[in-house]
């Protein structure tokens, strides 16, 4: 049986969509977001609401909590075929993570939207994520939406979200009551049918 007691399936759903009541916001996180590809836009600094959720059935773990990151302009324009980092700081500055996703959007028709989510998961050395039998923890999410002009140019557009879910002490008793070594593995998810939808 999968475990999936992190936020697998429709309950990492209910938090990216605000579908579930949080029982704490925290303000005074930051994020810095970058891109990099045929150009490189300017660092945009934006302030950050994370709102923290409990699991009932494993209360004795740490909260996750969803970073909801607003773009002050409603987008941000990055290239065609590139990196995006968004890197989330805590309100005493310090660095909480650094996502880096790579992504290739030359086949974006103009004025379409679609959105890009890389989710790293903790699981055994070499697994398929896809295997329904294999222990396998959420430990990051980050949630990217794209837009393009009529012109054809991209823009992350809207918000960002980012799932973040610390359970260090279950990795360690994992790795140690396992045969097979444990690791974080990112994978990347796009829409398939359609893969890109009209802004219209």
């Amino acid at each position: 049986m999968t475990r999936s007691s992190g936020l697998l399936g429709n309950f990492e759903e209910s938090i990216l969509n605000g579908r579930l009541k949080s029982f704490s916001t925290v303000n005074g996180f930051k994020a810095v977001i970058a891109a990099s590809g045929s150009f490189c836009p300017d660092h945009l600094k934006v302030p950050v609401t994370v709102n923290y959720y409990a699991i009932q059935d494993h209360s004795k773990l740490a909260s996750p909590y969803l970073a909801h990151i607003n773009l002050s302009q409603g987008h941000y324009r990055v290239p065609t075929n590139g990196t995006v980092q968004v890197t989330l700081f805590n309100p005493q500055d310090k660095v909480v993570k650094m996502f880096v996703v790579q992504y290739n959007l030359t086949d974006m028709p103009a004025n379409s939207q679609t959105f890009l989510r890389q989710r790293t998961l903790y699981m055994p050395k070499g697994a398929s994520d896809k295997d329904a039998n294999s222990t396998k923890y959420l430990r990051y999410l980050i949630h990217l939406r794209f837009m393009s002009s009529k012109s054809g140019r991209i823009y992350l557009h809207k918000d960002i979200r980012a799932i973040v879910y610390y359970k260090s002490d279950l990795d360690a008793a994992a790795s140690i009551n396992n045969d097979t070594p444990f690791e974080l593995k990112s994978i990347i998810q796009v829409p398939i049918d359609p893969k890109f939808s009209s802004c219209t």
